[in-house]
């Protein structure tokens, strides 16, 4: 089908209906903007056109849900008590997995490396968005070759539950081949997540913290109990909607801190405790897919501001923005409605 009878066929179903347009799009494909990019020329996908197709006869009495491809009925659910991080970013995520850019990414953090001088007790390094752990399992490992017999504080700050599952899967070999770390991921927000300290006080008098000494010598080991903590993570690593913007928020601020129990006395003064952590870090890495719609206003005050306050003398923030207004950007808009962000990079870091 054409734009235009696809265009047709919605207006049609929305005067009938009395619903607004935006509503439609929300309401079939969890995306209120459909028919503005329809009707500026953009394609969607046969799956998309099943999903319109199958809202639009389920929802016309009498309707029949058309028998081609798969109809994906919308969900009726209260998001606020059943969220999912990023729903719609599947295809983001299959570009970055398909193509090389974490591995450059990490490649560019890594040369980093050679500007920071750690103080001890240990070399201090802050991910502001792991994703799923990628980038920083390279850095990781760039860092044990250059700093081989030095301890690492490595914190990380992820919404997603998803993504935290995905970063731990990589934490058993880290662990093994530089035995002297701590991990600590977060789900609080930049200006707390460096500090491990909500700034809402019944947020403070909620918060989860979870340590874990990692008995054993093998990765094999490790990562057995690091797959116990999948009921916690389930239980406590949950997001809502911000009722003022709908912006995905935290339910309750979480602190996972993860070490070898083999190595505690080494690191007792490196391993975090509630109500007694300090930022101070040597690298600070802001590698994020921002979503268009978020202000630079917004990136700086809420983002870039706060994570260079995390800084010690002489520490290194890099980051990485994904930028727009290049064709591959219009190659993987061109494959669906949703807005996808552009595969290219524009890096700037500085220095404190």
């Amino acid at each position: 089908m054409k734009n235009d009878e696809i265009l047709s066929q919605i207006t049609d179903f929305c005067r009938r209906s009395d619903m607004a347009e935006t509503t439609f799009g929300r309401r079939a494909v969890n995306d209120g903007k459909l028919v503005h990019r329809l009707r500026e020329g953009k394609r969607i996908t046969i799956d998309t056109l099943d999903r319109i197709n199958g809202f639009i006869a389920t929802s016309t009495p009498g309707g029949v849900a058309p028998p081609r491809g798969l109809v994906v009925p919308p969900e009726k659910r209260d998001p606020r008590g059943n969220f999912r991080f990023f729903e719609n970013r599947q295809r983001y995520l299959l570009f970055v997995h398909t193509c090389s850019e974490k591995r450059v990414i990490a490649d560019r953090v890594a040369l980093e490396l050679g500007a920071i001088h750690p103080r001890p007790p240990a070399l201090r390094v802050f991910d502001a968005g792991m994703g799923d752990g990628t980038v920083l399992a390279r850095v990781l490992r760039a860092m044990h070759g250059r700093f081989p017999h030095m301890p690492f504080y490595v914190a990380g700050k992820e919404l997603s539950l998803e993504d935290v599952r995905l970063t731990l899967d990589k934490v058993p070999d880290r662990l093994f081949e530089h035995p002297a770390s701590v991990f600590v991921f977060t789900n609080m927000y930049y200006a707390e997540a460096p500090w491990l300290t909500p700034k809402n006080s019944a947020a403070a008098a909620s918060m989860i913290w979870h340590e874990v000494a990692l008995r054993g010598a093998s990765s094999g080991e490790f990562e057995a109990q690091i797959a116990e903590l999948g009921p916690f993570l389930e239980q406590n690593w949950r997001a809502n909607l911000s009722p003022g913007n709908a912006m995905p928020i935290y339910e309750r601020p979480v602190a996972l801190v993860l070490y070898r129990d083999d190595h505690r006395f080494l690191l007792d003064s490196i391993i975090p405790r509630a109500g007694r952590t300090e930022a101070n870090f040597d690298l600070v890495i802001a590698s994020q897919p921002y979503r268009a719609k978020s202000s630079v206003n917004f990136r700086a005050k809420r983002i870039i501001a706060p994570l260079a306050r995390a800084l010690r003398g002489g520490g290194r923030l890099i980051g990485i923005h994904s930028h727009g207004s290049d064709p591959g950007l219009e190659m993987i808009q061109a494959s669906g409605p949703e807005k996808i962000l552009s595969p290219s990079a524009a890096m700037r870091y500085c220095a404190r």
